[in-house]
């Protein structure tokens, strides 16, 4: 049996404005529509919510993270009816997808630095330095994703080994701890649609 959303929690719905990202909530699913509510979702924020437009979805199951794009059918001030996905994923047994990467990550520190990005995830980022920084302390940084997306946040190195590049020669292994939502929300579609781009490939 395949993935069904009667038993999702935490959901998170991303039109293609991605700035108005926020929660909502099932009231119904039937004859292969769901109604749904946006009960956080800002007045100036339902604009981006209209009738025909697409949505990415994602959610809580069982086994861990869900992702379904959709369409919306119709729009009541905070009430969407959308469609019913044909295709639910379930986003390994890894809570997040963990994928290259090669954008720019800033880190607030008193020294200039080199860094060398190496892969991200929503739950954390990997990169080579040539400073060894301190397993669980915490540093500011600036991601820059795509599109003039950029994540802030602060990050925690978990493991710090050193490694045989001579200008670069520590490898630091980090997780997010202050971020926001929304920011955890597009590296999520960041990491999606990597995926989704080597699956197409293929």
């Amino acid at each position: 049996m395949g993935i069904t959303l009667d038993d999702v929690k935490n959901l998170k719905i991303v039109p293609k404005n991605y700035t108005s990202a926020t929660v909502f909530e099932i009231n119904e699913i039937k004859d292969g529509k769901i109604k749904i509510n946006l009960p956080k979702v800002k007045e100036n924020e339902l604009k981006d919510y209209q009738k025909n437009s697409l949505i990415e979805a994602f959610g809580i199951a069982k086994h861990g993270l869900i992702y379904f794009t959709s369409e919306i059918l119709n729009q009541k001030d905070k009430e969407l009816e959308i469609k019913y996905p044909n295709t639910i994923k379930e986003i390994q047994r890894r809570k997040y997808s963990r994928v290259p990467f090669d954008g720019n990550l800033k880190i607030k520190v008193d020294k200039k630095i080199k860094i060398k990005t190496d892969d991200i995830s929503a739950g954390g980022i990997k990169f080579y330095s040539d400073t060894p920084f301190m397993v669980g302390k915490e540093y500011e940084v600036k991601i820059e994703l795509v599109n003039n997306l950029v994540v802030e946040c602060t990050i925690q190195p978990i493991r710090v080994e050193e490694t045989d590049e001579e200008e670069i020669s520590y490898s630091i292994s980090a997780k997010y701890k202050k971020i926001r939502s929304i920011d955890r929300i597009a590296l999520m579609q960041y990491s999606l649609r990597y995926i989704s781009e080597l699956e197409n490939k293929g």
